[in-house]
């Protein structure tokens, strides 16, 4: 399946953190993209989305003609084809540990949006997504008057697994001595809850500290201008405006790939 010289294509929207994490990824080696917007309310965008992948999750990416989904599974592909051996260590146990937390990542790090930041941010979207069978969940979350409390004790429990689990020897990223695709794509997940103002990461030093490194890393600024746009979302909710704000400064900042 040879995706030729094409340009890679990410469905996606810059409010979802795995996209963030592919196109980060992609920006940091100097691999060209184009976003192509999926939303709730683009039917046709969804519609094309699922056409490609069943599940209608993001990111979906087009490699010329390979389709492939799932953010870790991108982000492996991507390593892969393209040699960057620094995101993807080729010494046989860290690249190991790299895939341990790829595989630690769906089913803990990403409750830090099921159950924190993403029931913070659907209130803004409430009477759009209220009687869809598939977003039930989220709806009972984003309603609950104690979805801060619930939403941090989840977050408690993942970054003490972290904190204790990974930044093995001293190491300030989470699997090796420098950043890999396990650091991007747990940083999307844990440092929007401080821009929302939903958590403080200053009881477990080592997330701290990581949280400021990888805020060095090339195209930070322009990758999570969703989130500095968005802002606090705890102190007052948001509303629709200001979501539609912030995704729209969202996609300047992925544009601006060079």
């Amino acid at each position: 399946m040879s995706s030729g010289s094409s340009r890679l294509i990410i469905h996606g929207t810059p409010g979802s953190q795995p996209v963030r994490a592919v196109c980060w990824t992609c920006m940091i080696k100097g691999l060209p993209f184009e976003l192509r917007p999926v939303s709730f309310d683009d039917s046709v965008g969804r519609q094309a989305l699922l056409r490609l992948n069943p599940t209608g999750q993001m990111p979906t990416v087009e490699d010329g003609t390979f389709v492939i989904y799932e953010m870790p599974a991108i982000l492996t592909y991507l390593c892969e084809k393209e040699g960057w051996s620094d995101l993807l260590p080729s010494d046989l146990r860290a690249r190991a540990f790299v895939n341990q937390y790829l595989h630690f990542h769906h089913n803990w790090t990403r409750r830090l949006t099921k159950e924190l930041m993403g029931p913070h941010v659907a209130v803004a979207m409430l009477d759009r997504i209220r009687g869809r069978d598939h977003l039930s969940d989220l709806v009972e979350r984003a309603s609950a008057p104690d979805k801060l409390a619930r939403g941090r004790k989840t977050v408690q429990h993942v970054a003490g697994l972290i904190e204790a689990g990974y930044f093995r020897d001293g190491e300030r990223y989470l699997c090796t001595s420098r950043p890999t695709i396990a650091d991007i794509a747990c940083y999307e997940e844990v440092a929007q809850l401080r821009w929302a103002n939903l958590f403080d990461f200053g009881d477990f030093p080592k997330i701290d500290l990581w949280l400021g490194e990888m805020e060095k890393l090339p195209f930070h600024e322009q990758v999570h201008r969703y989130n500095t746009v968005l802002g606090d979302i705890r102190s007052q909710a948001p509303t629709g405006e200001r979501l539609l704000k912030a995704i729209e400064a969202g996609f300047a900042g992925l544009a601006e790939q060079t």
